[in-house]
């Protein structure tokens, strides 16, 4: 496993002088391209005018996906000059979306209003300025209303995301719904299937527990082989109790060598699978580094 050396851009960001930086272990100059696809959540929307900041995170962490938060109406000037940049680095830059009540919708009239705004933005632009597609974030399982009747609530949500997919499909997006792991826990396998066959052109797993990340992806992975679906597992690394996140739910203190060793483990287990390496999210990382830092 490669050493990280962390970059002068990504230490401006954590505060950390570049003498004091000097302390950190250094890796080899000759960074080795990823084995396969690492994908990086990002939550702030200011991050497009951080192009340093985001170049040098891509490095160290050899991000090959970049999920960004895209506020409308989108900013066309500043949004795609750090799609180009992205893309000159290599990597494919999805719009991160989504809104809790837009799982309610069963023709996903909400979704597809986003993916139209940026349609437009994609048809303004020059190729290198375009979105690849996007990833879809939309959590109604969260709300109290679902557990009133989680199996009609999981159609309706299935429902619309087939049409926003059948629209995204249409205008040359990558789809990549975004799911919890724990729906086939809750009886509703049928209703996961059908989404994974007609509403997606990849599944991204929230895999929040730690040390059986493969047991409990299994399901998912099954069907994402079964459809020839591209499989993402996000591990996550965000603080303990934030967001009622518990010791076995996060590696913010297990560490990147731990999230590393699932992320193999999950590979072991599905060796045929096209599995993605996803991070949740940038801020946790940048914190980490700063802790590793002091």
């Amino acid at each position: 496993m490669r050493k990280r050396k962390w970059g002068a851009a990504v230490f401006a960001i954590l505060g950390i002088s570049v003498g004091a930086a000097l302390f950190l272990k250094p890796q080899s100059q000759n960074i080795e391209s990823p084995s396969h696809r690492k994908g990086m959540f990002e939550w702030k929307e200011e991050r497009i005018e951080q192009l340093e900041n985001v170049s040098e995170l891509i490095d160290q962490f050899q991000i090959t996906d970049w999920y960004q938060e895209l506020g409308l109406p989108i900013e066309p000037k500043k949004t795609a000059k750090f799609v180009k940049q992205l893309h000159g680095q290599n990597v494919n830059v999805y719009a991160l979306v989504g809104e809790t009540d837009w799982g309610f919708e069963s023709e996903g009239q909400s979704l597809i209003q986003y993916l139209e705004e940026l349609v437009q933005y994609n048809k303004q632009r020059m190729p290198a300025e375009r979105f690849d597609g996007v990833m879809v974030d939309v959590e109604p399982y969260t709300r109290s209303r679902w557990k009133q009747d989680p199996e009609e609530n999981m159609k309706t949500y299935v429902s619309g995301m087939i049409a926003a997919y059948r629209f995204a499909q249409e205008h040359d997006l990558i789809f990549i719904a975004c799911i919890p792991r724990h729906y086939d826990d809750q009886g509703l396998t049928e209703q996961l299937e059908v989404l994974i066959r007609d509403g997606c052109d990849e599944v991204a797993v929230m895999d929040y527990e730690c040390g059986a990340e493969a047991e409990k992806i299994e399901t998912e992975a099954q069907l994402a082989a079964k459809y020839d679906k591209v499989l993402h597992c996000i591990l996550e690394f965000q603080e303990v109790g934030k967001h009622g996140l518990t010791e076995d739910k996060t590696y913010r203190n297990k560490g990147l060598t731990a999230a590393e060793a699932a992320w193999e483990q999950v590979d072991q287990t599905f060796p045929e699978m096209r599995i993605v390496h996803d991070y949740h999210w940038s801020m946790p990382l940048i914190e980490m580094m700063r802790e590793e830092s002091e």
